[in-house]
């Protein structure tokens, strides 16, 4: 756990990449020039580098667009500027690859090995202290803030999912398990032989074999219950009363009462006395089942 903290605080701390292949160079005494019809007019550069630069200009040619560019560098204010040598300047086709609020970022195309040269040559004249560091994003460190934050969420959803999923299946199995003992119970005068009803103790057997697969057994309460005619008797634990049949004196009316305990497969903290629940509490489930038996 320290190593992983270690790590996600080296993340945070580290330099953002620089997206870009070439690093930018300020370069405030270049100026750029493109034909448009009218009179050239200089427009300033901010950046450049071997493979691009970046044009404060309010032009807006489309993305992809080709376009000539002449880049001039002023000697004016330059380290032994003596007026008379001529200025710095090439001329490179370049490509649009992005816009801006203050201008567009253009991509150099080669068609010659002389104008790769001629750049070259004129990033010389560039001062190497102006190295300029655009503003970038740490995409790195706040990719592992949202996981941080998003893996617990997701942690959860499938920890209630699981639990979810185990409870209806619990819920599906007492209902299936409580019918299986009435039907077990009823078979007795309705039976070809008429053998003898089956005890309260081998009921329970049946229904504690239908809920073999649930977790937490030892919670199963079975109460076996029949009415005849008024008298009922029950064996067992648990609780729930025997309703009466319509017709006594035809039918004895049999009941089986199923209680179990439903345990989370992955328990969770829990604030009860808040009604905080970080997943499923324990739910007690109560299934019925009750069916007629021949006298």
């Amino acid at each position: 756990m320290t190593r992983l903290l270690d790590r996600f605080i080296k993340l945070l701390r580290a330099k953002p990449k620089e997206p870009r292949r070439g690093p930018r160079t300020a370069d405030p005494l270049s100026l750029v020039y493109y034909w448009d019809g009218s009179a050239p007019l200089g427009d300033g550069l901010r950046d450049i580098s071997r493979t691009g630069a970046y044009i404060c200009t309010s032009q807006r040619w489309p993305i992809g667009a080709i376009v000539t560019l002449m880049l001039e560098r002023s000697m004016i204010g330059s380290p032994g500027d003596t007026g008379d040598a001529p200025a710095p300047s090439t001329c490179i086709p370049c490509r649009v690859v992005r816009q801006g609020d203050d201008g567009v970022g253009v991509e150099f195309v080669f068609t010659t090995q002389g104008e790769r040269t001629s750049l070259q040559s004129f990033l010389k004249t560039v001062p190497a202290g102006n190295a300029g560091k655009p503003p970038a994003t740490l995409t790195e460190g706040h990719a592992l803030i949202e996981f941080s934050l998003i893996i617990p969420l997701i942690f959860l959803l499938v920890v209630n999912v699981v639990n979810f999923g185990s409870f209806f299946f619990a819920w599906i199995t007492v209902a299936h398990a409580a019918r299986a003992g009435a039907q077990y119970g009823i078979r007795s005068g309705a039976t070809v032989g008429n053998p003898t009803p089956p005890t309260a103790a081998q009921i329970s057997t049946v229904i504690t074999n239908a809920i073999f697969s649930l977790p937490n057994k030892a919670s199963l309460q079975v109460r076996v219950c029949t009415n005849n005619n008024g008298v009922v008797t029950c064996t067992g634990t648990g609780s729930g009363a025997t309703p009466a049949d319509p017709e006594p004196l035809t039918y004895i009316l049999a009941a089986v009462d199923v209680t179990y305990t439903y345990q989370p497969l992955i328990p969770l903290w829990d604030f009860p006395g808040l009604g905080i629940h970080a997943t499923m509490p324990p739910t007690a489930l109560h299934r019925k089942a009750v069916m007629r038996v021949l006298q």
